[in-house]
Parts: structure tokens; C-alpha cells; sequence
């Protein structure tokens, strides 16, 4: 009797045992690519093959927008210069740019590289930030508008007067968010510029008005203040108000077909 047992307990096992495989075998032959899941990859630029940047000297200008220390939004422009040389990046230094900005021009001459095939290690890159009366430039919300630039002298095109961009720039070659959106379309606008372009997802804004509520009575006098969120579709108050349009932009090659 114990003998029989434990052939039953085998057999038990074994067949538990080829259950198994067998489904796992099942499983795995009918599973498609189609129902595994699908991992998002960030869009990387597509580095064309380098060929050395002829000798010469070339420049281009853009339009740059910021935001003041006192909450109020200032367009600017922006020139870069290239230059036969010793591969050096250069900045002028008036007024004092910050090491976010400094870190933004680094990256924009190497997607500026990628996006155009050219080899530019012999080359000095100079970039001069127009400010006006500021005493400091920083934050990397310049990063697209400088790689523009950058392209554009490379590629011996003229950026586009009446267009101005904001928005980081980041080595894949996209496009990343800022603040003070709202402060740069109106500064934008009120200068004449038709076609302002934002970062993904930005066209869209939320503003907090101030709300007051006061009474008065004998002996007396009571206050409160809030703040009220306000969605704005920037484009069509941009356009109401200065006729300029807006629009979004992920990426430096969106951002060139609107600039060059």
C-alpha cells in the first residue's frame, strides 16, 4: 500500500509538471508582437553624415523673448558668429549670462551639428545676447531660438524677422516647456511680431485673477481676496489683440519649417 502511494503521488506531480509547460508552450506561441507592450522612446534627431564646415565667417540673427525680474515680458534679439578658429564656444559677456544659459548655447551648437551634417570642430561659435538695459540673462528658455540661430548661419539662411520662439532645447533635439509664457506672447506681440512659437502643450494657459470682496458697516470694514483660475487660448488672444498667431512646436525641426 505505501508502494502504490507513492506512485500515485508521482503521477500526480507529473501530470501537474506537463500541465504546466504545456501552457506556458500555448502562451507563448500565441502571443503576438502586437499584444506585448510598446515602450515610448524619446524621438532622437537623425545626425546626418559630417562633412567639415567650409572656411569663412557666418552670422545669423534671431528674435528671443524673457521675462524681467519685475514680471514683464521683453523681446530681445540674438546673434551667433562663426568663425574659423580653434573650435571654441564664446559668449559676450554683456550682459552676464548664467550657467543655464551658458549650458544652453553648448547644447545648441551640437544639435545645430547633428541637424545639418556639418563638422565644425575647427570653428569658434560667438554668441552675443542683445538685452538692452538688463544686468543679467539667465535661464535656459533660449536654448530653441539659439539653436535656430546657430542652423540658420551654418546652413547660410536668414531667420525669419517677424517670428520669434521660446522654449529649452534639450540634445535629442526637442523642445521642452518654460514660464512665463503669457508675459513672452504679449512682449512678442507688442513688437511686431506675427508668429510666436511655444513649446508643446503651452498654447494654452492659466491665469489667476485677483478677486476682491469688501463690506462696510458701523465701526467696522471687512476684506477678502482670492484668486480665480483663467484658461487662455493664447492664439486667438494673441491674434484678437496683436494679429499674431501661436503655435506649438515639440521639436527643431518643427521649430526650422516655421524660422528659415
Amino acid at each position: 500500500m505505501h508502494s502504490k502511494s507513492k506512485i500515485l503521488a508521482l503521477l500526480i506531480v507529473s501530470v501537474f509538471f506537463l500541465g504546466l509547460v504545456s501552457g506556458i508552450l500555448i502562451l507563448t506561441l500565441f502571443t503576438t508582437p502586437e499584444s506585448l507592450p510598446v515602450q515610448q522612446k524619446t524621438p532622437e534627431i537623425t545626425a546626418q553624415q559630417k562633412e567639415p564646415l567650409k572656411a569663412g565667417t557666418f552670422t545669423a540673427q534671431v528674435n528671443i523673448v524673457a521675462v524681467t525680474s519685475n514680471g514683464e515680458g521683453m523681446l530681445s534679439s540674438a546673434e551667433v558668429e562663426i568663425s574659423d578658429g580653434k573650435g571654441r564656444i564664446l559668449f559676450n559677456t554683456n550682459p552676464f549670462v548664467e550657467p543655464d544659459t551658458q549650458y544652453s548655447i553648448e547644447t545648441a551648437k551640437e544639435v545645430a551639428q547633428k541637424v545639418t551634417g556639418k563638422d565644425c570642430s575647427g570653428k569658434d561659435f560667438i554668441y552675443s545676447i542683445d538685452a538692452g538695459d538688463a544686468k543679467l540673462v539667465g535661464g535656459p528658455s533660449a536654448g530653441a531660438a539659439l539653436t535656430i540661430a546657430t542652423i540658420a548661419a551654418i546652413e547660410e539662411k536668414p531667420v525669419r524677422e517677424d517670428i520669434a520662439i521660446t522654449g529649452t532645447i534639450n540634445k535629442n533635439g526637442s523642445i521642452g516647456q518654460i514660464g512665463g509664457v503669457i508675459e513672452k506672447a504679449r512682449a512678442a506681440g507688442e513688437h511686431g511680431i506675427k508668429l510666436f512659437l511655444v513649446p508643446k502643450g503651452q498654447s494654452i494657459a492659466t491665469v489667476y485673477e485677483k478677486k476682491t470682496e469688501e463690506k462696510r458697516g458701523k465701526g467696522f470694514y471687512w476684506q477678502r481676496t482670492w484668486y480665480e483660475p483663467k484658461t487662455i487660448d493664447l492664439n486667438a488672444a494673441m491674434f484678437e489683440q496683436y494679429g499674431m498667431q501661436v503655435k506649438e512646436v515639440s521639436n527643431i525641426y518643427e521649430a526650422l519649417k516655421y524660422a528659415l
